[in-house]
């Protein structure tokens, strides 16, 4: 008797085991699975250059290292003794799989640890581990190392963090079913968005999230959300203590003529023998004069006093190779720190501490700075930081004055706004890789951020470009009109049978769901009868069996959402509507026709169609002044005709296309090169008769004219140009 029972609770241990690993893999198989060592990223894998081949998987971004996680699984193991958990048959090297499955059968509910902070000074995050997990150890609950999400000097105010995207497509996917934190703020900085992220991703999803120094666990339903609200007040109150502390520490050393922070442009550090070391345990510093950049400001404030443009200064200055701010990006001085510097007033011995200060915005998400009043600023006079003389200082702020253009102030509405008004920001240099700005008078220009530093630097006609592009889009509506309703016809076919496919699974699910729910049903009826074995037996085939019902619900409502948002077939007149309605809509827009509401309709089918980038390529040809403008973009005319059904299933195999538009008219010479090209080098044609062809299409030019414009077309393409035989190797017509 005996015999047979023990080969019964074998025999349910194996499949118990087994059916987590098969659960748990086939969890995984959307994602990816991160296997028995995923998230234990060594420091080197960390450190990979950008664009450099990755030896680990993308989902370990925001895991443990090697060591964290060894330390980790120690920890636990010895937390879980001193608890009394029965740590029989527990191998912290057998897979994720198997763990799981132990920790399943000992009654044990699966966790996920998120340790989180701000500062790369600060090195906490062995210490949060240490205690949420031997927490963990304490109260019943099993942690992963590979269920360790870690944001290493990431400030709490982002909310794309590796740490947070892996704990939640761990949540997600329902790995683990409760979520340790050491501390609320840890999740993020503001105490209202840790309550939302906690109600939203954890509580409304049916997990549990614990937070394990402040003694808030949502399972109690009637504390946890007073305790969650009062704790988030009181961090906010503590870093507004915090920063008045700090603030009046850095007072002190201002008053004793220390440095406290970034120096500006002309200054430099010196160390102060015998001086107590800063709290990072850096000698202590004083700024003093740096002669030979105190040489160059002076010289260009006597510039621009004489009556220099603050442009060409600053050309000056960077072709000098002149100091810049250390904090500076592109590590060189801007148009907009040279004209700062310019009225800087600690060039004649001012000093102010104080004169700006930090204030959280919750609806911008991060801190403005706020001009404080004269009460609040302390100011010194100091003569030996003095570069320039009083006489010149304000001679330069009277020339700076004149080019003021008055305060600021709500700008006068436009009569009429027009589609090439809200489009600039989809113009990119093809050189500098950033987006182009409005430029010239009134704005009706764009050009290149970078203005003067860009090498191919040229000024558009807003509104002649976007004419362009439209037009552009108008002619490949039409011509791909047929091809586009085949392509989107045929993709909704596909979709169609897609659909049986999905009623098929779902039916299959729902059949599932009824066998597991009598399964549970039989179970617990059950579950008070038969020796102690037979009742933890029983209790962990009911959890497992309510882990995988829980699994196939939310599959299944998953496929009923898809299929319930399925939009219905669409026709091919309904294609044909809407390019033509887009055709028509761009028309208008580039005519200037259309009213404030269908301008934002023409924006955002511009937007799709284009894809939201075009590039700018600038070229400058020799001894001509006048540059060519062209925009090189790939149309989308199938995504935008899916977003506007609402379809997600249209499909297209053929490569993208690149298309290329002349932004600025370009000389006939340009303008006719790829209709040369055409005639001459695909139909055959001579150059007589080709200038035969293009004066029936009214252009006025004749062969020597075609000569040209043949090698300009392999000039534009940096090709040799061909030779080609008298009358394009044709016999010569008969008198």
């Amino acid at each position: 008797m005996w015999a047979v029972g023990i080969r019964v609770v074998v025999a349910i241990v194996v499949l118990a085991i087994i059916w987590a690993q098969v659960a748990i893999d086939s969890c995984y198989a959307a994602t990816r699975p991160l296997g028995p060592t995923a998230g234990r990223v060594s420091a080197s894998a960390r450190r990979k250059p950008a664009g450099e081949a990755a030896d680990v998987d993308p989902l370990s971004a925001g895991g443990a290292d090697d060591e964290l996680a060894r330390s980790a699984e120690q920890w636990w193991i010895e937390a879980a003794k001193k608890a009394g958990i029965d740590m029989t048959g527990f191998d912290p090297a057998a897979p994720l799989a198997e763990r799981i499955a132990w920790a399943i059968q000992a009654g044990l509910d699966i966790g996920a640890i998120l340790s989180r902070f701000s500062s790369k000074l600060q090195h906490s995050t062995a210490a949060q581990v240490q205690h949420t997990i031997e927490y963990a150890g304490c109260h019943k609950l099993y942690v992963p190392p590979e269920f360790i999400c870690v944001d290493e000097a990431q400030k709490g105010r982002r909310v794309r963090r590796d740490g947070l995207d892996r704990a939640k497509a761990i949540l997600k996917a329902r790995h683990a079913k409760v979520l340790l934190v050491f501390k609320v703020s840890r999740l993020l900085r503001t105490g209202y968005k840790s309550f939302q992220f906690i109600n939203e991703e954890v509580v409304e999803e049916g997990l549990r999230a614990i937070s394990t120094s402040q003694g808030i666990d949502t399972r109690d339903e009637k504390t946890w959300k007073a305790l969650m609200y009062l704790h988030g007040m009181m961090d906010e109150m503590l870093l507004d203590t915090i920063a008045d502390h700090c603030r009046a520490g850095l007072k002190g050393l201002f008053e004793q003529g220390f440095t406290t922070g970034a120096l500006t442009v002309g200054y430099e550090r010196v160390e102060v023998p015998g001086a107590p070391l800063t709290n990072r345990k850096l000698p202590r510093t004083m700024p003093r004069v740096s002669p030979e950049v105190a040489k160059l400001i002076k010289q260009h404030h006597e510039w621009i006093r004489d009556g220099m443009t603050i442009k060409e200064g600053w050309r000056r200055w960077r072709a000098a190779g002149g100091a810049y701010d250390p904090r500076s990006i592109n590590k060189c001085m801007s148009y907009q720190a040279y004209r700062r510097m310019l009225s800087n007033p600690r060039y004649v011995g001012y000093w102010a501490f104080g004169r700006k200060r930090n204030r959280w915005s919750s609806k911008r998400d991060y801190n403005q700075q706020v001009e404080q009043p004269e009460s609040e600023v302390a100011i010194y006079r100091c003569e030996e930081l003095r570069i320039l003389d009083d006489e010149l200082f304000h001679a330069v702020q009277a020339r700076l004055a004149e080019f003021k253009h008055g305060p600021r102030g709500p700008h006068k509405q436009k009569k009429q706004l027009h589609l090439w008004d809200l489009t600039t920001e989809f113009f990119y240099c093809v050189h500098c890789k950033v987006r182009s700005y409005q430029t010239g008078a009134n704005g009706k220009g764009m050009q290149c951020k970078r203005g003067d530093l860009c090498p191919c630097k040229s000024a558009v006609r807003r509104e002649e470009a976007v004419r362009a592009i439209c037009k552009k889009l108008g002619e490949l509506i039409r011509r791909d009109l047929e091809l586009l309703r085949q392509i989107i016809c045929s993709s909704r076919e596909i979709d169609a049978r897609g659909d049986e496919q999905v009623q098929a699974e779902m039916a299959s699910l729902k059949s599932k769901l009824q066998a597991l729910t009598n399964k549970i049903n039989d179970l617990e009826e059950l579950s008070g009868q038969g020796s102690e074995d037979d009742r933890r037996r029983r209790k962990a085939m009911i959890l497992a069996a309510t882990s995988e019902r829980a699994d196939s619900q939310i599959e299944l409502t998953r496929l009923e959402k898809s299929s319930a948002g399925g939009a219905a077939a669409i026709t091919p007149e309904q294609v044909t509507a809407i390019l033509e309605d887009f055709a028509t809509l761009l028309d208008n827009a580039a005519s200037g026709k259309l009213g404030e509401d269908m301008v934002y309709k023409a924006f955002r089918v511009f937007r799709r169609l284009t894809g939201g980038r075009i590039w700018v390529h600038v070229e400058r040809r020799p001894g001509r002044k006048r540059t060519n403008v062209r925009g090189v973009f790939s149309p989308q005319l199938l995504r935008a005709v899916a977003v506007e059904t609402q379809s997600s299933g249209i499909r297209d195999d053929r490569p993208p296309e690149e298309v290329s538009v002349w932004l600025r008219e370009p000389p006939l010479l340009d303008a006719l090169a790829e209709r040369v090209h055409e005639l001459i080098d695909i139909q055959g044609l001579s150059y007589r008769d080709a200038a035969k062809v293009l004066q029936a299409e009214g252009h006025k030019v004749n062969s020597g004219n075609v000569w040209y414009i043949y090698r300009r077309w392999y000039q534009m393409h940096d090709l040799p140009v061909p030779k080609r035989p008298y009358n394009n190797g044709r016999p010569r017509e008969s008198a």
